[in-house]
């Protein structure tokens, strides 16, 4: 998976999958996601291994730093609706393990999001940009970028 895509997963605490209300939750992220000029939102369908059928993969393709300033800003309003919804984040880099980091807690500041994404695409891509609260600050990469209470 090239580093400019990154897999999502949406939680809602106790629930699974297969209920009603993380899958309305997961479809209203889509929905969120796809307002957004330029980012591209697909579902990707993976064999389940060890069960009949297909998982569905919500991957999002990054471009430029507005692009990736408008999945921040949806990703951290759609967190902030119930206190109970988590998101994973994964990423692959050639020759390295995936990078997982999830986002989680009350009231996720859009800059703990921004870094989180930053460093899923590593500091060398030049879509990331500077964070949309600073222009001119650069991350602290010695502490984790997302908050998991």
């Amino acid at each position: 998976m090239p580093a400019n895509r990154i897999m999502l997963l949406p939680a809602l605490s106790t629930l699974t999958p297969a209920d009603e209300p993380l899958q309305a939750a997961t479809a209203e992220l889509v929905a969120d996601l796809r307002e957004v000029d330029g980012l591209r939102v697909t579902e990707e369908d993976t064999p389940a291994v060890g069960q009949k059928g297909q998982w569905t993969d919500l991957v999002i393709a990054l471009g430029g730093p507005s692009v990736v300033a408008g999945a921040v800003t949806v990703f951290r309003l759609w967190l902030g609706r119930d206190r109970r919804r988590s998101l994973t984040l994964t990423a692959w880099r050639a020759g390295a393990d995936p990078l997982r980091i999830e986002i989680s807690g009350d009231n996720v500041a859009e800059r703990t999001v921004h870094e989180a994404v930053q460093r899923l695409l590593g500091a060398t891509d030049p879509a990331v940009g500077t964070s949309p609260d600073d222009p001119d600050a650069d991350p602290d990469r010695s502490a984790p970028p997302a908050i998991t209470p």
